[in-house]
C-alpha cells in the first residue's frame, strides 16, 4: 500500500463515524460526493503527487469507512482496502487486458483480465479478475445527469481455482463527469445461488453544493434496509429519517 493511501486511511479512521466531513492530506482535493442507496456515501478526490487523472474513492456506511479504493485515470483498479476484515488488494502489472474507459467509449465494450494480490492478516495470495463492461445504448436521468447504462460482468478467481466472487448487472456512466456509478446487480454464491442488490446513486454532488464532502450516508439507513444489504447495500423502498429533498423524489 502506498504511503499516501496509508496516510489517508489513518486520517479517515481518526474521524468518528457520522462526524461529517473529513480532512484530506495537503495537496489532495475532493471533486465528487455520491449519496447512494443502501446507506452508503462515497467521496472522491485527487492528489497533486498522483499521475494525472488518478483518483481515490472512500465509501462510508452507517458505521464509518468501509472501503478505500485508488484508480488510474483509465479506471484500472490499483489498490483497495477493506476495513471490515483488515484486508487489501494490490494491482499486479502488467495486465493481460487492463480496464480502459477510453476503449469502452470508443468501441462500446471493454474487456479486462488482470491480477491482484490479496493481503489478509494471516496470509496473502493472488487473484485473477476478469470481466467486461458494455454500453447498452440506453440512458437514464439521475439527479439531473444523463447516465448511460452499462452491462457489467465480473468474476474473481483465486490462484487455487476457487471462484471467490461472480456478479452481473448494470452500472451507470457519466460522460460529463467521466465517472462510473454502481447500480443493480445479481451476485452468485459458490453454489450458483443468485441474489439481487442495488447500490445505485441518488445524489451526485459537486463542490459548492449542499452535502459535498460529507461522510454521513443519508438513504436507506433503517435497520430493515441494513438487514437486506450484501455485501453493503440493497433495496430502494425505505429512506432514512436523515433524508433531504433531492431531484429524484
Amino acid at each position: 500500500m502506498s504511503r499516501r493511501l496509508a496516510h489517508i486511511l489513518a486520517l479517515i479512521l481518526a474521524t468518528p463515524a457520522g462526524a461529517g466531513d473529513f480532512a484530506l492530506p495537503e495537496g489532495c482535493e475532493a471533486f465528487l460526493t455520491i449519496q447512494s442507496k443502501g446507506c452508503n456515501v462515497s467521496v472522491l478526490w485527487r492528489c497533486d503527487v498522483s499521475p494525472a487523472g488518478d483518483f481515490t474513492e472512500a465509501s462510508f456506511g452507517p458505521d464509518g469507512l468501509e472501503t478505500l479504493v485508488s484508480y488510474a485515470a483509465s479506471y484500472q483498479w490499483l489498490d483497495t482496502i477493506y476495513t471490515w476484515d483488515s484486508s487489501r488488494e494490490e494491482y499486479l502489472p502488467p495486465a493481460a487486458d487492463p480496464i480502459d474507459m477510453a476503449t469502452l467509449i470508443d468501441t462500446g465494450i471493454d474487456t479486462y483480465d488482470f491480477a491482484m494480490r490479496r493481503f489478509q492478516p494471516d496470509l496473502s495470495y493472488d487473484i485473477r479478475v476478469t470481466g467486461a463492461d458494455e454500453l447498452t445504448g440506453q440512458t437514464t436521468e439521475i439527479d439531473g445527469y444523463t447516465l448511460e447504462l452499462v452491462h457489467t460482468r465480473l468474476e474473481i478467481v483465486a490462484e487455487d481455482g476457487t471462484v471467490e466472487y461472480k456478479a452481473e448487472g448494470t452500472q451507470y456512466f457519466s460522460r460529463a463527469l467521466g465517472q462510473f456509478f454502481l447500480g443493480p446487480e445479481t451476485v452468485f454464491d459458490t453454489d450458483g445461488n443468485a441474489t439481487d442488490y442495488d447500490s445505485g446513486p441518488l445524489d451526485i454532488i459537486l463542490p459548492g453544493e449542499p452535502g459535498f464532502g460529507s461522510s454521513t450516508p443519508l438513504y436507506e439507513c433503517t435497520r430493515q434496509d441494513a438487514a437486506l444489504s450484501a455485501p453493503r447495500s440493497a433495496g430502494d423502498e425505505h429512506l432514512s429519517d436523515q433524508e433531504t429533498i433531492h431531484d429524484q423524489v
